[in-house]
């Protein structure tokens, strides 16, 4: 064949990636094997999107072929590859293009996307292509004939209703459709082209196709949801399936979008490669567009394996760089503008004062992206401020996460499992609500993170003071050690005890004058009184107990003295559940002051952390805990309202309603008689006004029986389901089993069976909404606060505002990389607003 005018070779080097159908079990083994690097990248990807990609990609499961997971595999794959020919040979491709979703590696390759965020973009791209379509209602069809343009065929199946999803080389098409129309054009095709090749597809959905066209409004919402991390100046090295020559850097997005229901013009992509490239490489599970180069008569060198690169590339020299290509945004040229999809080494903390523009332009955000403000920018610039490096990076480092963003802990597994290993697969932290929960399950819970995360994944437990068990803390604290659980919260606390010491001891070691804690811990509280208790050495009373007891030993107690209590602090304002409702802007600074004091009196080589909890539910309010300093921030209640929390669909379809003003306050079950406040969500529901009728009857009476025969019939038919005698069987029970002290002392102090009595109406109200029981909805307790509703508000109109779409790690990208660029904004807002007043 020879050569067509419009194939002259040019003189860079250019890499191709095949798309969905190269798939098959075992690709990437051998590099994954050979090169560290692309060990990292599969890891890097399993964080991104919570999923065992090694495992779908390297062994028989059934799952690499449904498009949801096909697309992560193969980019995964395609990208572990590249990384390492770029790093072991100094592969120097400097032209990118690939085929549908290898168009996602080429712009991941030429450093457009970054990596994780083109693993969560192609999965939910195969998710939505997966279910545009119901199974068996379209279908695809490969038409392979000689100079198949001119051949009529493409007439004759667009008249049978069928669309031209791809055209592949001069000899191939495939078309797309519904299958009514695609069994039409093969009638059609065989009566009218008899040497044409008509080849039925396995697929799952007709792709780039008109039925693809309604999942268009939400995938471009989610992909504008990462625009901000994009650098679209890099994607003119690109070729684009839509337009069928390279990217021009306005248009990124929107031919992503325009790619899933258009037509792939592969034939005029591989026209552009071919006039810019001198050597073609093919890096990928198969090598299906080296066949279709051939019919332009231009040879592609296969890499599917590693055998294959090392035979293509042992004498590898990279093309001589030329500055309209090689150069990057940044004025780097050769290698290190090449090697853009490589990842950085983990970032330091950032000031935000050291990156001010020299002429900042912002302008107004685009209207479909209502979530935050997103600041444009001119081709060529990059983000300011980074969502990776907002808050401390000690922080980051010694908690090995991605964001300093924590999940914290629910009581009673709301914070479920699930919750803890989707946070800790994606490098997020995440604290195990274990509070309110048996050891029996608190020990299942511990093993199934255990089992599910790899070592040295981020997560915690909660540790929560029991003001009225406190043997149970005492076995919470034996069990934490005996699993070697590493990190907890500790929660509820107002003084120091034992239990919480011994954990914080347990292991410490000392080194030369520096003491060394074996186990981290948060403290999260509100009062600074508590705080003071935190941020010292425990006190030497307890650590002399437990030392004469023998629960800790010689080296454990001499460290405790130059150790504080907790690593991190967490200044826990106005929250769901129980709260001071502290005020934000006064409570986080007042910590943040006594932290310091601290540091200045006992001098501790690691700086004490301070985080910030309780309101975050936008971008703007994380952004404000960042601007005050926060060195992290905690979320609650929005994570209750996600897939993973371990509470009832009609829990969270009643949360994902709920507005600012839908939350109110109502007594703590567990701290009952001491008047203990928590919030709550109130909208359609009683718990609030009876919880508080509750303890006003327990501030009156001294006795059940001192209740008056309304009251007692009003309490058993509306608020406990059951007599008051089947309630306190119960409850005797259950004490009899935990604590048999509290049955003795209620059998002689009334006051105290009522007590426990109405405590019991506590603990069942949660049960209720756990298990979602609907005909009892008006008795449901869900502890919750304003940051659900201003969260709901913020993401009205867009995919998140279904509950089933809010995946809790996904959640923390949205608040950090918003907040980022709330930051961005309003520095460059003002940095103009100071350039205009100096001029005038």
């Amino acid at each position: 064949m020879t050569t067509r005018a419009d194939m002259l070779a040019g003189t860079q080097d250019a890499v191709v990636f095949p798309g969905q159908g190269s798939q098959r079990p075992g690709m990437g083994a051998d590099f994954y094997k050979q090169w560290p690097i692309a060990r990292r990248t599969f890891e890097e990807a399993c964080d991104a999107v919570g999923e065992n990609l090694v495992q779908l990609c390297f062994e028989k499961d059934p799952r690499l072929h449904l498009t949801e997971f096909t697309q992560p595999c193969i980019l995964t794959m395609e990208i572990a590859a590249y990384r390492a020919l770029v790093e072991a040979f100094g592969l120097g491709a400097t032209v990118f293009g690939g085929h549908s979703l290898g168009e996602y590696t080429a712009l991941v390759a030429a450093g457009a996307i970054p990596f994780a965020d083109a693993v969560r973009l192609v999965r939910r791209r195969g998710a939505l292509m997966q279910q545009a379509v119901p199974q068996g209602k379209g279908a695809m069809a490969a038409l392979l004939v000689d100079d198949i343009e001119n051949s009529g065929a493409l007439r004759i199946a667009k008249a049978a209703g069928a669309e031209v999803a791809n055209h592949n080389s001069l000899a191939q098409v495939v078309i797309s459709g519904t299958a009514e129309s695609i069994d039409r054009a093969k009638r059609e095709l065989a009566e009218a082209l008899p040497a044409l090749n008509f080849i039925p597809l396995q697929v799952s959905a007709p792709f780039h196709s008109s039925l693809m066209r309604s999942i268009e409004v939400e995938f471009r919402a989610y992909l504008e949801s990462f625009e901000r991390n994009f650098r679209p100046e890099l994607a003119a090295r690109v070729t684009s399936n839509f337009t069928g020559g390279f990217y021009e850097a306005r248009s990124l997005t929107a031919n992503l979008v325009q790619q899933i229901a258009g037509s792939v013009r592969w034939l005029d992509n591989m026209r552009a490669i071919g006039a810019r490239a001198r050597r073609i490489y093919e890096i990928g599970p198969g090598a299906p567009l080296m066949k279709f180069f051939q019919t332009l008569g231009r040879s592609v060198t296969p890499m599917t394996k590693v055998a294959d690169a090392e035979a293509a590339l042992r004498e590898y020299s990279p093309p001589r760089a030329e500055p309209s290509t090689s150069r990057s945004s940044n004025g780097v040229t050769g290698p290190a503008a090449w090697n853009a999809a490589v990842p950085e080494s983990r970032p330091v903390r950032m000031s935000i004062t050291a990156v001010v523009p020299e002429s900042p332009s912002p302008v107004a955000a685009p209207a479909s992206v209502r979530t935050v403000p997103q600041p444009e920018r001119a081709s060529g610039t990059r983000a300011l401020i980074d969502a990776e490096r907002l808050g401390d990076a000690s922080f980051r480092a010694d908690h090995n996460v991605r964001l300093a963003y924590v999940a914290g802990a629910m009581v009673k597994g709301i914070a479920s499992p699930e919750l803890v290993i989707r946070m800790g697969r994606a490098g997020l932290l995440a604290f195990f609500g274990s509070g309110g929960l048996s050891l029996e399950r608190i020990e299942e819970g511990i093993r199934r993170i255990q089992s599910a995360l790899p070592p040295g994944a981020p997560w915690g437990v909660n540790l929560l003071h029991n003001i009225n068990h406190p043997e149970m803390e005492d076995r919470t604290v034996d069990l934490l050690l005996r699993l070697g659980v590493r990190c907890v919260e500790a929660s509820a606390y107002t003084v120091l005890t034992p239990a919480v010491v011994r954990y914080r001891l347990k292991g410490a070691r000392l080194s030369g004058d520096r003491a060394r804690p074996a186990n981290r811990l948060m403290a999260k509280l509100s009062r600074p009184e508590v705080a003071r208790q935190f941020v010292s050495p425990p006190p030497e009373r307890i650590v002399r107990m437990l030392h004469e007891k023998g629960l800790i030993s010689d080296e454990e107690a001499r460290a405790a003295a130059r150790l504080p209590m907790a690593d991190d602090l967490c200044a826990e304002a106005d929250s769901g559940g129980h709260t001071d409702k502290g005020v934000a802007f006064s409570l986080l600074p007042a910590m943040m002051h006594l932290r310091d004091e601290a540091m200045a009196e006992h001098r501790y080589p690691a700086r004490i952390r301070v985080g910030a909890a309780g309101g975050i539910g936008t971008p703007e309010a994380a952004a404000a805990a960042f601007t005050m300093g926060a060195d992290f921030i905690l979320t609650g209640s929005i994570n209750q309202c996600t897939p993973e929390a371990g509470t009832s669909d009609l829990v969270k379809d009643m949360l994902a309603d709920a507005d600012i003003q839908d939350f109110a306050m109502a007594p703590a079950g567990d701290m009952f008689e001491l008047g203990a406040r928590i919030q709550v969500f109130r909208k359609g529901v009683f718990f609030p006004a009876r919880g508080n009728k509750l303890y006003e009857l327990y501030q009156r009476h001294e006795s059940l029986d001192a209740i008056d025969e309304k009251t007692r019939e009003q309490l058993e038919k509306q608020y406990f389901k059951r007599s008051i005698a089947e309630v306190w069987a119960e409850t005797r029970a259950y004490y009899l089993r935990a604590d048999p002290a509290q049955v003795e002392r209620a059998e002689k102090n009334g006051r105290h069976k009522m007590a426990l009595v109405f405590r019991w109406y506590f603990v069942d109200t949660m049960r209720r909404a756990q298990r979602g029981d609907a005909a009892d909805k008006v008795n449901f307790q869900v502890h919750g606060g304003p940051a659900l509703g201003s969260f709901n508000r913020v993401v009205k109109g867009t995919p998140l505002e279904s509950w089933r779409n809010r995946h809790v790690d996904e959640l923390a990208w949205f608040l950090m990389r918003g907040a980022a660029r709330v930051l961005e904004e309003r520095w460059l807002r003002f940095s103009s607003s100071a350039v205009a007043e100096r001029v005038a």
